[in-house]
């Protein structure tokens, strides 16, 4: 399961990952897919916060450009992933917990504990930068970045409330009263776990490609 993080003891040298797998727990997942060697969170800040260091411009050129309103946004939403993972981790917990328990009564306890947990994700999603709303939030929408010339790039939007086109995770109608409805929701948050991590793979993906061309054009401009 997605939720059974290992830690790596071993004295091999691991794998080259980016630094933002290790908050999403896939850094030591066999079965990821392996994105280029490539500082994703370093990038992002040479990219927004340094520009001057890698061009002279004039303050009316460092206004609003496509590219970096597209890494901000990028950036906004993956923080809020990291959010929403904790949220699916403590979730996971109680489920597990739920489990041990014998009394009907004490997993019903469990289940409101968990169903809290549930909801607070769109508690979350409701709160959180309106720069990353667009791409996980409500009014999801794709950020189309022109490039130059006729060139665009688009960054698709990933929902991640708990709706079925979301994360799906239903509340659990019979309180756990069976042990059955608990491995069906530990199920269904390992399920929205791979989601939240497929969501936050592609925007690293997406970021490296826009970082790469930022890079490129300012190179280009320099010269």
């Amino acid at each position: 399961m997605a939720f059974a993080m290992n830690k790596n003891n071993g004295g091999g040298q691991e794998k080259r990952r980016s630094p933002l797998a290790g908050w999403l727990g896939k850094k030591n997942d066999p079965d990821a897919d392996e994105m280029p060697a490539m500082d994703v969170a370093g990038g992002l800040d040479r990219a927004l916060r340094n520009r001057r260091a890698v061009v002279d411009e004039t303050p009316y050129e460092e206004q609003e450009n496509p590219v970096r309103e597209a890494l901000s946004a990028i950036e906004a939403a993956l923080y809020a992933i990291d959010r929403v993972r904790d949220i699916l981790e403590q979730a996971c917990e109680v489920a597990l917990s739920a489990k041990d328990v014998e009394e009907v009564g004490g997993r019903a306890l469990l289940a409101e504990s968990y169903d809290e947990l549930r909801l607070s994700i769109n508690e979350a999603l409701d709160k959180i930068d309106p720069r990353a709303a667009v791409l996980i939030g409500k009014g999801q929408r794709h950020i189309d970045v022109t490039l130059g010339g006729r060139a665009r790039y688009s960054v698709s939007p990933i929902r991640l409330d708990v709706s079925e086109k979301g994360l799906d995770l239903p509340p659990p109608v019979d309180a756990f009263a069976s042990y059955d409805e608990i491995d069906n929701v530990l199920d269904q948050l390992d399920k929205a776990l791979g989601h939240a991590d497929r969501a936050a793979g592609s925007y690293c993906r997406d970021a490296q490609y826009l970082i790469a061309r930022m890079k490129a054009d300012l190179t280009n401009n320099a010269a």
